[in-house]
């Protein structure tokens, strides 16, 4: 397979790269790709690849290199603390060089595609070719990768992950996606409340009777860059409690998706009066909506339920754009279970650049696991089975589609 590797959006072909990826593989969308490129000059940086077999497109690849600086703050993650504690190679204060094929700030399959008759090794071939290249490059420019990420697998793409392994990749299990299913009876977010039991439906009639004050805007780009401070204040409140930051969102990007008026992107902002309190954005990948990016002010939010509103603004969009699921993303599952959403298990890969600390995380990584949560229930009776059926209906499907690809960190 030939490689052909890119540093800048502007040297790829757009019409073969969308002909090859479809309408669900928008984090990895050249709209998308050219919102992050122009957003991070530095704190950021992003690489592409293509992959022929003879003149014909086989796959396609987005990295990203980011550059993270170790603190204490970021070993809240079980793993980083693991290893900050057992490998000198890491050390406070310290910039590493972190290459990813996946997205920064995104739960999912974002990093790479390949046409569905690629077998897995192949792939896995190619991409660790490719992230090998990229090294080397980075190398020769001064700046060492200290690290490789392959991010986030789901179980239909075991037989993926595992073919990683053969190149000295780790794997390890993380917090599950949140995905809920979306009937296709509804129409209304109406709908999907008269199916909820009474507890659960009392729930989220609170959550609106807490909310009551709240407006909910659908924000110009010239109000994004007129109101940036602002923004980055309330991204950067939940940036600070993510549980491991791989790097930071530049808010720029969402201006950009608005600028360019990309019909897959959705963005709501929350105002109790004059002040912006919260701000929550959406992806649309063919039939799911993806969570993408939150704002909170959180001394705002017990009072005024801004989160949980958020949530159902979820449900609201996913039911309106006709999608047949909703990916919430890993964080606060039990909350997200009591909307219906079911969790699906994430592996992630890693490999260090140097043996020695490479053998080391694979020790390490061992005692890696997913956080427990209470998984609720919020459906009647009658109608609870159907809805798991549907939820394991929709994962088969993805195994021969999307593979239940790009989702967020909410």
């Amino acid at each position: 397979m030939q490689l052909m590797l890119m540093d800048s959006i502007l040297e790829i072909p757009i019409k073969e790269w969308n002909a090859l990826i479809g309408a669900h593989h928008q984090f990895i969308h050249p709209t998308y790709l050219e919102a992050i490129q122009k957003a991070h000059s530095e704190s950021l940086e992003v690489r592409y690849a293509m992959f022929y077999e003879d003149e014909t497109l086989l796959g396609v690849a987005a990295f990203q290199i980011t550059h993270f600086k170790t603190n204490t703050d970021s070993y809240r993650n079980p793993l980083m603390r693991a290893i900050a504690k057992t490998a000198a190679f890491i050390r406070a204060g310290h910039v590493h060089n972190i290459l990813i094929a996946g997205n920064a700030f995104a739960t999912g399959e974002h990093g790479f595609f390949f046409h569905p008759n690629v077998p897995a090794k192949q792939q896995a071939a190619a991409i660790v070719a490719a992230m090998d290249l990229v090294a080397m490059e980075e190398r020769r420019r001064g700046r060492k990768i200290c690290a490789m990420l392959v991010k986030d697998f789901y179980s239909m793409s075991k037989e993926l992950s595992q073919a990683f392994k053969a190149y000295a990749f780790s794997d390890f299990k993380v917090d599950h996606n949140m995905i809920m299913p979306i009937h296709q009876d509804w129409n209304s977010l109406e709908d999907y409340l008269k199916i909820l039991n009474t507890k659960f439906r009392t729930k989220a009639k609170g959550a609106y009777k807490r909310s009551a004050q709240v407006t909910v805007n659908r924000p110009s780009a010239q109000w994004l860059f007129e109101n940036r401070d602002r923004m980055h204040e309330l991204y950067e409140a939940v940036h600070e409690k993510a549980d491991f930051r791989l790097g930071k969102l530049d808010l720029d990007v969402l201006n950009e998706l608005l600028r360019v008026n990309w019909g897959d992107f959705e963005i709501r902002t929350y105002h109790l009066g004059d002040q912006c309190i919260g701000f929550m954005t959406a992806v649309i990948c063919g039939d799911r909506c993806e969570a993408h990016i939150v704002g909170l002010d959180y001394a705002y939010n017990r009072d005024h339920g801004v989160y949980q509103r958020m949530l159902y603004d979820y449900v609201d969009i996913a039911i309106q754009r006709k999608c047949s699921f909703l990916v919430f993303g890993r964080t606060a599952a039990e909350i997200k279970s009591t909307l219906g959403a079911l969790p699906v298990d994430l592996t992630v890969l890693i490999r260090h650049s140097k043996r020695i600390s490479n053998a080391l995380l694979s020790l390490i990584i061992n005692y890696v696991k997913p956080s427990a949560f209470p998984q609720r229930q919020p459906y009647q009776v009658e109608y609870a089975k159907r809805m798991e059926s549907r939820f394991n209906g929709i994962l088969q499907d993805c195994q021969h589609s999307i593979q239940v690809t790009e989702s967020a960190d909410v």
